[in-house]
C-alpha cells in the first residue's frame, strides 16, 4: 500500500513539472517581441563648391584635302627629294632633283612646257620674270613677257645661286609653275627616288594651309550629341577649343560634324603646322560639351529629387524639402541654386526611421514608410 501511494505521488509530480514547463514555453512563445532600437540617423552630405559639367568623347579626324598644284616637264630619274610631306613651300624652293638637277617651284598658272631663252615671249616668260624680280635678280625692268638681255642676265644670276650651269636658259624641266603659293604640299606618289619621270606628269599637290577637322558619328551616337555648341579637341601636347560649325548627314547615315575655332577660323589656329600629314587622317580626341560647366554649391546628383510637376528639391538634415534649381550636372554631381555651401542635406534613398512624418523622398512621391511597433 505504501509503495502504491509513493508511485502515485511520483506520477503527480511528473505531471506538475510538465505543466509548469509547458506554461513557461507558452509564455516564451506568445510573449510580444521587444520594441526595436531606434534607427540610426541617415547619411548626410555637406554641400561644397565644385565645377560641374558634362561632355562626351569621340574621335576627330584632321583631314588635309589634296588638290593638284603643278605638273612637271622633266624627263629623267629622280635623284633626291627636297621636301617632306606637309612642308610649306614658297616660290624658289627646290622640290626634288632629276638627274641631279634641281626642280624649282615658281608661282604661275601656265605650266612649264618649253625651254625659255633669249628671244622667247609669252605668259610663261612673264611668270619667270615675276619670280626673278621678286627674288631680286631682275631690277629696273617690269615683267613684259619678252625674254631679253636683262632677263638673260637675271637668269644667270639665279642659276649661280642654285648651282647649275650659268647659260641663261631655263629648261622646261627646271621649273614647276604652281598657284597659289606659298602652299603646304605633298609630292605625288610617283615622285620617288629612282623613279622615272615624264613631261606633263602631276608631281605635287597642295594640302592648303590648314586641315579640316571632322567628327563622324553613327546613327546611335548621333542621337545623343548636339549639332552645335562648344567642343574641345585634344592630342599629344595640344588642346584646342572650338565649336561645331556645321552638321551634315551622308547617304549612308553618318552624321558629319565640322569643327572650327570659335571665330570661324581653323581649329588648330597657329599650330596647324604640327598636324601630321599622311595617307590616313590624323586622329585626335574630341569632347562635345553636352552641359556647359558651372561653378557653385554642388551635391551628389542622387540627392536631388523631382516632384510630379518637375520641380527639383533636396532634403535638409531635419527632413524638410528645399526647392532647388539645377544649373548643371554630370559625372554624378549637380550644381544647384537654392542651397549654400556648408549646408547639410540627406543622401538619396535614406531617411531617419525616427521621423514620424510623411516627407517626399528624393525619389519623388511622398514616402509613407514608417516604423510601427
Amino acid at each position: 500500500m505504501t509503495r502504491r501511494w509513493g508511485a502515485r505521488a511520483a506520477w503527480v509530480l511528473v505531471v506538475l513539472l510538465a505543466a509548469a514547463g509547458g506554461l513557461w514555453a507558452g509564455r516564451a512563445t506568445f510573449a510580444p517581441p521587444s520594441a526595436p532600437e531606434a534607427g540610426s540617423t541617415v547619411p548626410l552630405y555637406t554641400v561644397r563648391e565644385e565645377t560641374v559639367g558634362s561632355s562626351m568623347s569621340f574621335p576627330v579626324a584632321a583631314r588635309w584635302d589634296k588638290a593638284p598644284l603643278g605638273a612637271g616637264a622633266a624627263t629623267g630619274t629622280v635623284t633626291s627629294l627636297e621636301v617632306a610631306e606637309g612642308d610649306t613651300v614658297a616660290a624658289g624652293d627646290v622640290l626634288y632633283t632629276v638627274d641631279l638637277r634641281p626642280v624649282v617651284v615658281m608661282s604661275g598658272t601656265v605650266p612649264a612646257f618649253r625651254d625659255l631663252a633669249e628671244g622667247t615671249e609669252g605668259a610663261d616668260v612673264r611668270q619667270l620674270q615675276e619670280f626673278l624680280r621678286d627674288a631680286g635678280h631682275l631690277v629696273d625692268r617690269n615683267p613684259d613677257g619678252e625674254f631679253g638681255v636683262a632677263t638673260t642676265t637675271a637668269v644667270k644670276s639665279w642659276q649661280k645661286l642654285t648651282g647649275v650651269e650659268q647659260d641663261g636658259v631655263v629648261r622646261a624641266g627646271d621649273v614647276v609653275f604652281a598657284s597659289p603659293l606659298p602652299a603646304r604640299v605633298v609630292l605625288d606618289e610617283a615622285v620617288a627616288v629612282g623613279a622615272q619621270l615624264a613631261p606633263g606628269q602631276p608631281v605635287v599637290s597642295s594640302l592648303g594651309l590648314t586641315p579640316t577637322f571632322v567628327m563622324e558619328l553613327a546613327d546611335d551616337q548621333a542621337q545623343v550629341v548636339p549639332t552645335s555648341g562648344p567642343v574641345s579637341v585634344t592630342g599629344p601636347d595640344v588642346l584646342w577649343d572650338g565649336v561645331i560649325a556645321s552638321a551634315a548627314t551622308t547617304s549612308d547615315g553618318l552624321l558629319v560634324l565640322t569643327l572650327t575655332a570659335p571665330d570661324g577660323g581653323p581649329l588648330c589656329g597657329t599650330g596647324c603646322g604640327g598636324v601630321p600629314v599622311a595617307e590616313k587622317d590624323a586622329l585626335f580626341t574630341g569632347n562635345i560639351i553636352t552641359v556647359e560647366a558651372s561653378t557653385g554649391p554642388a551635391v551628389p546628383a542622387a540627392a536631388v529629387g523631382t516632384l510630379a510637376n518637375g520641380d527639383a528639391f533636396v532634403v535638409a538634415e531635419d527632413g524638410t524639402q528645399v526647392p532647388v534649381t539645377i544649373r548643371s550636372q554630370g559625372n554624378g554631381r549637380a550644381v544647384v541654386d537654392g542651397i549654400a555651401v556648408g549646408d547639410t542635406v540627406r543622401l538619396f534613398g535614406e531617411r531617419n526611421p525616427a521621423d514620424d512624418r510623411d516627407t517626399a523622398g528624393p525619389s519623388g512621391p511622398a514616402s509613407t514608410d514608417r516604423s510601427t511597433p
